[in-house]
């Protein structure tokens, strides 16, 4: 208790009150699970800013749509951000020829399908952030109604580790 206490105190650009009441994230985050890219340090949030769905490779699956579904529509979240970032090891992983275990090759797959031939590392990495950027609404008619109609944006962004600068794709 005493930590999260100080984490409020320290980090918390909402009152830890008001978040006890219920959620209201002004946005929605696909990212990887790298821990390196924390989506609060990223974009210099506190708790209850973001809402969050994180798996390595930033793949678009079912779970994770389903989980934006109820982002926009219970929390009425305006805006979806998917984040690649600079050395995903999920899509080093998906461009290698080196053997996987089987939930690995599950996992890979996706990011499998958004490669093409002649990209380095940085190229693919940005390429499968539009590509489950893309997905999201080919996916889920709930999402893809809630763009159409202008509710909820979505943007591909990738993450400079070295730099520390988002871009939009």
């Amino acid at each position: 208790m005493q930590i999260k206490q100080a984490i409020f105190d320290e980090s918390c650009h909402i009152n830890p009150q008001a978040l006890v009441q219920g959620q209201r994230p002004w946005a929605a985050i696909l990212s990887c699970a790298d821990a390196r890219v924390a989506p609060e340090w990223i974009f210099g949030l506190g708790s209850g800013e973001l809402f969050q769905v994180r798996v390595a490779g930033n793949s678009a699956f079912n779970d994770g749509i389903a989980s934006l579904e109820y982002a926009v529509a219970v929390l009425e979240t305006p805006l979806i951000v998917v984040v690649g970032h600079s050395g995903c090891g999920a899509v080093k992983a998906a461009m290698g020829k080196e053997p996987l275990t089987p939930l690995l090759e599950d996992l890979v797959q996706p990011i499998r399908e958004s490669l093409r031939s002649g990209d380095d590392l940085t190229q693919a990495i940005q390429g499968n952030a539009q590509y489950a950027a893309r997905q999201i609404t080919q996916r889920s008619n709930l999402i893809a109604e809630a763009k159409d109609s202008g509710k909820v944006r979505i943007i591909p962004v990738y993450f400079d580790l070295n730099s520390g600068l988002i871009s939009k794709l």
